[in-house]
């Protein structure tokens, strides 16, 4: 059966390394190998794995450290250890801190493939447990977006209308704001669903790195390139590919690209023989296309090839009450990934959150949410429970002067409002080094308003010294 999982093999000995690395490919996975600590941690910044096979033993560090590591940055990942010197307790330890399984060399390379097969199939029925919880969560898991205002409403009906298209569609919107959710909505909406849907980051990739990932490369093409690899194009072969941030691509890849677009082949990295894919493209950016082309770094014809469906993604401040469903929607996630029971807002958190800005877009409500559920674990989140950045000046001032009603024996109504009126004076007064103008502006009040109250009050400098 062919594989589709992509392995790390860490191994410092060369030999020992091809034959793991040729047993691996012929059994159908995508194999990236390391000889040591320093380039596994490189090939783990440039791409994500289903699979890491990493000796305990490496010449510039030690396994279970680099495990550790990788565990901290993709807790999914499977991880599996090798050890050469009947080190049992070392291996014991590894699965104790966080891998999967061990191997104690010398061993039966069919084993490997087994253990291996059997934690793929451990994974991928995870992973599809876990994709159907969130399909029963979500409200909108038909188009999987969550939203309720114009902008999302239109944007779920045009992911219906384009159910049966393989148009190539355009994403444009700000960072964070749910681009790669949008374009997973279109690939499971359409006819391409049961196809893969792969995606790569543009914009976080080097350049001499990026033409490899995408295209692949042939036996040689480069120094490090002991085995051919195949691209995105090729693994997302029948399916959706997904390229963010596409207005980060250099010029040379644009031409590449442009050509895959028109005839739907392309050439590996070093290799003269062309490969034909059917895959339907999904682009997304945060940048302004027709400014880049205008500023000569990005492709006119290109982006009209790009442009297609042009779709546009609103950023979460002009969402308006969609901010509180996809909070609670989180809330709902994060309730069952930690165990936590987060009951909801209260009035104040709700107002504090709608009137927020979110510079961070869903990204940062989401990080938002997680961090609040970890920490607070149960109960109604209050504004105290939220970021000081979130709190507008208005919510401050309030804060400072609630007053518990319940437990006053009786408030003098006009001294009160007086008491605050000359604090609010002189704390604006204060911030902008007496000058009065300026504090009137803050205050929404008329310069000679101000003069008359601060004489009537008597109020001077040192009263907030």
């Amino acid at each position: 059966m062919k594989q589709s999982a992509f392995i790390l093999l860490v191994e410092d000995n060369e030999d020992f390394r091809l034959i793991l690395q040729e047993a691996l490919e012929t059994a159908g996975y995508h194999v990236t190998s390391a000889a040591n600590a320093t380039r596994a941690r490189e090939a783990m910044l440039l791409g994500k794995f289903d699979l890491t096979i990493l000796d305990v033993r490496l010449p510039d560090g030690n396994g279970i450290e680099l495990m550790r590591e990788f565990r901290q940055s993709d807790p999914d990942m499977g991880i599996i250890i090798m050890t050469g010197y009947a080190e049992v307790d070392t291996a014991v330890d590894a699965v104790r801190l966080g891998a999967n399984d061990f191997l104690k060399k010398p061993f039966d390379i069919d084993e490997m493939l087994v253990r291996i097969g059997e934690l793929m199939k451990t994974r991928q029925l995870k992973k599809d447990n876990q994709n159907l919880r969130e399909q029963i969560r979500s409200k909108d898991s038909a188009v999987g977006l969550i939203g309720q205002c114009n902008s999302i409403r239109k944007l779920q009906e045009t992911i219906q209308l384009l159910a049966n298209s393989d148009s190539t569609v355009l994403i444009s919107g700000e960072s964070g704001c749910g681009k790669e959710v949008l374009a997973k909505a279109l690939h499971k909406s359409g006819t391409r669903s049961g196809k893969p849907m792969v995606s790569i980051n543009c914009g976080a990739i080097p350049e001499e790195l990026l033409e490899s990932e995408l295209f692949g490369h042939v036996k040689g093409a480069f120094t490090g390139a002991i085995r051919a690899r195949p691209g995105r194009f090729e693994i997302a072969n029948g399916g959706t590919i997904f390229l963010d941030e596409i207005g980060d691509m250099s010029a040379k890849l644009q031409v590449k690209l442009l050509r895959v677009l028109q005839e739907r082949c392309f050439e590996p990295v070093g290799s003269q023989q062309s490969i034909q894919v059917d895959v339907r493209v999904i682009a997304a950016t945060h940048r302004d296309l027709e400014e880049e082309i205008k500023a000569g770094r990005f492709r006119e014809d290109l982006y009209y090839r790009l442009n297609v469906i042009p779709l546009h993604l609103a950023p979460l401040k002009e969402r308006g009450d969609d901010v509180l469903l996809l909070a609670k929607h989180f809330i709902s996630r994060f309730n069952e990934e930690k165990n936590a029971q987060i009951t909801g807002f209260s009035e104040d958190a709700k107002r504090a959150i709608l009137s927020y800005a979110w510079p961070g877009n869903v990204r940062e409500l989401q990080n938002l949410i997680e961090r609040v559920t970890t920490l607070k674990r149960e109960g109604e989140v209050e504004i105290e429970d939220l970021p000081s950045r979130m709190i507008s000046d208005k919510e401050r001032v309030l804060q400072s002067f609630q007053m518990d009603v319940q437990s006053a024996d009786s408030i003098d109504l006009k001294a009160t409002v007086d008491e605050f009126e000359s604090h609010l004076i002189l704390s604006a007064l204060k911030r902008f080094d007496w000058n009065k103008n300026r504090a009137a502006n803050f205050l929404a009040m008329n310069r000679t308003t101000l003069v008359e109250k601060i004489k009537k009050k008597g109020l001077q400098p040192s009263e907030l010294a």
